[in-house]
């Protein structure tokens, strides 16, 4: 899921606008409306235990434990949250963190866009799809997997770089990942 919602981003749709009143009244529209929101992707998430649900963490260079942000905020166990590094495999500039599961290159990757050209893009938008991406090949080698069994995979499968004594990279890893699944499930291959 590369978007995000958040109370500050309806404020300014209803600011950009003109509705909503007062800035007073405004913003307690805004927090009321997003409460509605994400009242009902939580519960949809909730429900669909079997699913797996992959988030950016967004790209605002805080921590995201702070921010209600409609999903990479959520803590379910169906959940996951992506932030971005470079290529280096260091925190990109950019990225959320706090909250986040794990971290994947977001910088300057390769993109096709509509019309068929290539372009470079940065953003946790650019790492959710490869932590997505290996969900799906672990999924088509291992289809009875359960959505914590596959989390657990992914999570597990991770390098982790420290970058200071409370703060640390999680790095995606593919190859680990299926060395993991390899060894915990060698009879469904």
């Amino acid at each position: 899921m590369s978007w995000g919602l958040s109370p500050q981003g309806i404020e300014g749709m209803l600011e950009q606008n003109n509705a909503g009143g007062t800035p007073a009244e405004r913003r307690a529209l805004a927090k009321k409306i997003f409460g509605i929101i994400s009242d009902a992707f939580r519960s949809a998430i909730t429900n669909a235990s079997e699913i797996l649900f992959i988030a950016s963490a967004g790209n605002s260079d805080s921590d995201a434990r702070f921010f209600e942000f409609i999903p990479s905020s959520y803590d379910l166990p169906n959940t996951m949250s992506i932030g971005a590094v470079d290529k280096a495999g260091d925190e990109a500039a950019f990225t959320s963190f706090g909250k986040v599961e794990l971290y994947a290159n977001g910088y300057e990757v390769e993109s096709v866009v509509p019309g068929g050209d290539r372009q470079s893009w940065s953003g946790t938008s650019m790492a959710a799809p490869q932590a997505a991406n290996l969900a799906a090949k672990l999924l088509a080698v291992y289809p009875e997997l359960t959505t914590a069994q596959l989390r657990a995979l992914i999570i597990d499968g991770c390098d982790i770089k420290i970058i200071t004594e409370n703060r640390k990279v999680i790095l995606l890893n593919e190859k680990k990942s299926f060395e993991l699944a390899e060894e915990r499930f060698p009879h469904r291959k």
